[in-house]
């Protein structure tokens, strides 16, 4: 099946406008009389200082992460408390929920813990869907 291609909009075509254009100069217009040595320096000392700067955004994302998962509870403690039986209850009842597809399990052969951190898992994918200004 073919899609058709998107038509470009006022920006591609002031983009692509300007590329050509670059490629038509001559170098000397292009640079404005600048050193091409000096310039490549330059870049390459920019591009440097971007990648130094999304490596150490993506190291604050990290250690973010981290502390959130250090700073949630364990499934035991999590709050509230429901019990193994409650949590077998909440499965079962989700497993037949068109948000969910879980696979077959049987949920009286399930261990506690199993139950425990699968219905944890379910109630912060719940929490993940709610729009911001509904979260409790």
């Amino acid at each position: 099946m073919n899609t058709p291609a998107p038509k470009p909009d006022a920006f591609d075509k002031l983009l692509d406008t300007y590329v050509e254009e670059l490629k038509e100069m001559s170098e000397a217009q292009a640079l404005d009389g600048a050193d091409p040595a000096t310039m490549e320096k330059q870049g390459a000392a920019l591009l440097q200082q971007s990648r130094e700067a999304a490596g150490r955004r993506r190291l604050a994302a990290a250690r973010a992460k981290l502390a959130r998962e250090n700073a949630a509870p364990d499934i035991v403690g999590a709050e509230p408390a429901v019990s193994a039986q409650e949590a077998r209850s909440y499965l079962a009842r989700a497993s037949n929920d068109h948000r969910y597809t879980m696979a077959a399990r049987e949920l009286k052969d399930m261990s506690d813990e199993e139950a425990l951190r699968l219905y944890a898992q379910m109630k912060e994918l719940e929490r993940e869907q709610l729009p911001p200004d509904e979260d409790a």
